[in-house]
């Protein structure tokens, strides 16, 4: 419509503008190659009159407090209800006159507690986000020296929460933050304790959260350093490494998202949340368990690990629902209709309550502060929930249940936040203080982007932001289109089969063992995914069987099964056939990979190879009814092991690490 129905000199609209800057905002030479090109878009004066006519300086800026009231003051009681998020992000030391302030930009601002001549290395920024409804805004920000000092961060916080409850008229319930030692010096010095995380500003109750993803990164860190022991039973990171040296050496991986990054991360690495919780995952659990029982891994401590895994796998998806009816019961908020997510939480509690690390070059034992952490956030997050309950109960409809979704207490806004400062121009990982200033603005005013969730730390908050233009929030950014692959999710929408006439096949057996299992877990999940494509009723009866606990193929996909998919979710078993059929295709890839690799039409060679492999044994390919079903599976088959076996070859290679090194060296001003 911009380029049809847009005449000179007529004003621009909202929603041009929001396109106009956005653009601008992610690549000012794109934007102006596209005006070259003949595509209509404002003049490179107009958005930067846009731009520069937005002043945010440290502290709280009492034009921007005003704007932001007109946009709360028709909220409900409910929709007030907001949660503080804080942290610091890196910024490079570097100063700037500005004419227009007048001021050097890059020395440390506290705002209300002064500016010092010491160069600024980092900025605090503290957002507000909705605690039931979807809305966020940066509130404020500081530079700091080398990061606020607990005592000055507990002035930040009274002022910020004064200012939430005077001039927004906003009713703040949480304080979140990562367990900085700023941060658990300022929750001490508000009164917070493990069992009493609370704290009272100006006559207002308030709970105090640390961040549960960066608690789970720092559980790993301590077990690559340490054992713990946990009620006289010992925990090993060596289990998990051994899980993983034996499934890396199969065709067909149970752990596959596990890289060595996650086994030996580096120093950018130790810092990335994501790594840390797909390593404490059910499937990692699993693949332990499955070790064990196939005797491929002998070792004391195997289960104690696998457990411990499987605790606190629980405990982060209990601290981060995001759907109301998610099929993972876990995922579930925090209601009296859910009771295991509460208990998911207090088994967690009680288990750090009795654990200690044990040191393996000093052997000392010790209580690392992110034990005393779970302890905290989760005695947090469940009294809020009784404190909440009891507080909405008279906004309740009659009938309708009270209930919490408690990724609303994660950072994941204020770090996708700091994701769209880094995009700037393109890349911009280490702004200076006047370009963190200018995005700040540019941020709070417009909205202009959207996360990038391709490689990003954290998942999507999907929030809204209050923006103080009178903008529509129109999306600018699609989102990244993710290949379908092995990581999929496998609980089925189906009932499983009944079925008792699966074709007889001369199965030939073979010794149990992870790879086994894995394989048996692979050809389920293809089962699952043609049924689902052209829900064929001979597929059903040809694909898939009753799981059989009996059965010692199916134990990875028995262990990888939550104990409430007993109601026709879950994943699926195969048929012997399927199973076959499945061996002789990965049998194909790991002969034929190596030499091909360097091939055209790789996938089509592969594909003709196993096809040829399978009708000198088995006629379904000539003459079944299902053949392009059959067809299907052997493709969907190689295609996602090509796929993986490229990640999986890129993670062994090296070469991530030396680029992680390169990004670290430039968070330090190397």
């Amino acid at each position: 419509m911009m380029q049809v129905l847009h005449k000179k000199r007529k004003p621009w609209s909202p929603q041009e503008k929001k396109i106009a800057l956005s653009l601008y905002y992610k690549s000012p030479s794109t934007y102006n190659y596209m005006r070259k090109s003949g595509i209509i878009l404002p003049g490179k004066s107009t958005v930067k009159r846009w731009l520069n006519s937005i002043h945010f300086s440290t502290g709280f800026p009492s034009m921007y407090m005003e704007q932001i009231k007109l946009k709360t003051s028709d909220f409900t009681y409910e929709e007030k209800k907001c949660v503080i998020l804080l942290d610091e992000v890196s910024i490079m030391k570097s100063i700037e006159y500005n004419k227009i302030l007048d001021e050097i930009e890059g020395f440390e601002d506290l705002g209300p507690l002064g500016r010092t001549p010491t160069f600024g290395t980092h900025a605090l920024v503290i957002m507000l986000r909705g605690l039931y409804k979807k809305w966020k805004f940066p509130f404020c920000y500081f530079f700091t020296g080398n990061g606020v000092k607990g005592d000055d961060l507990v002035i930040i916080i009274k002022k910020c929460v004064e200012k939430v409850m005077t001039r927004l008229n906003l009713i703040p319930t949480t304080i979140v933050c990562d367990q900085g030692t700023q941060n658990q010096r300022m929750f001490k010095l508000l009164g917070g304790t493990e069992d009493r995380p609370f704290t009272i500003i100006n006559e207002k109750k308030i709970f105090l959260i640390y961040d549960m993803p960066h608690l789970v990164k720092s559980i790993r860190n301590n077990l690559l350093s340490g054992n713990f022991e946990i009620n006289n039973n010992i925990v090993s990171f060596k289990d998990i490494r051994k899980t993983y040296e034996t499934d890396i050496k199969n065709t067909a991986r149970a752990m596959t998202k596990i890289t060595p990054a996650h086994l030996a991360p580096n120093a950018f690495q130790k810092m990335t949340c994501k790594l840390a919780i797909q390593l404490f995952s059910n499937s990692v659990s699993a693949a332990i368990k499955t070790c064990v029982s196939t005797g491929e891994l002998i070792s004391d401590t195997a289960i104690n690990t696998s457990n411990f895994i499987s605790v606190i796998n629980d405990m982060f998806d209990a601290a981060n629902s995001k759907n109301l009816y998610d099929r993972n019961i876990n995922k579930r908020p925090i209601s009296d209709n859910n009771t295991h997510v509460l208990q998911n939480l207090e088994k967690a509690r009680l288990m750090f309550k009795n654990a200690k690390k044990i040191n393996l070059k000093t052997n000392k034992t010790s209580v690392p502060p992110c034990f005393t952490g779970i302890i905290w956030s989760t005695t947090a997050i469940m009294n809020l929930f009784q404190s909440e309950k009891e507080d909405m109960s008279q906004f309740q409809p009659t009938g309708k249940d009270y209930f919490l979704m408690t990724n609303r207490l994660t950072q994941d806004a204020l770090e996708n936040f700091f994701s769209l400062m880094r995009q700037k121009n393109g890349y911009n990982r280490n702004p200076t203080a006047r370009t963190f200033r200018c995005c700040f603005g540019h941020i709070c005013t417009y909205s202009l982007m959207q996360c990038s969730t391709c490689c990003s730390n954290c998942e999507d908050d999907d929030d809204n932001y209050l923006t103080t233009a009178d903008v529509e929030n129109v999306t600018v950014v699609p989102g990244p289109v993710v290949v379908e692959d092995l990581n999929a999710t496998l609980e089925s929408v189906s009932s499983f089969s009944e079925t008792s006439g699966s074709p007889k096949t001369t199965f030939e057996a073979t010794p149990i063992s992870l790879e086994t299992c894995s394989i048996t877990y692979f050809a389920g999940y293809l089962a699952k995914k043609c049924i689902q494509k052209f829900n064929c009723e001979m597929c059903k009866l040809n694909l898939i069987t009753k799981t059989n606990k009996n059965d010692e193929n199916q134990l990875l996909l028995h262990n990888k099964t939550y104990d409430y998919t007993d109601q026709g979710y879950g994943l699926k078993a195969p048929t012997n056939i399927l199973l076959d059929i499945s061996t002789i295709c990965l049998n194909v890839f790991k002969n034929n990979f190596d030499e091909m690799k360097c091939n055209k039409k790789l996938l089509a060679q592969l594909i003709s190879k196993a096809e040829t492999k399978i009708e000198d044994k088995y006629s379904i390919l000539q003459s079944n009814s299902c053949k392009e079903h059959f067809q299907y599976i052997i493709e969907l088959l190689l295609r996602t092991k090509l796929y993986k076996e490229c990640k999986w070859l890129n993670a062994n290679s090296g070469k991530r690490s030396m680029q992680n090194a390169d990004k670290l060296r430039v968070l330090q001003n190397i």
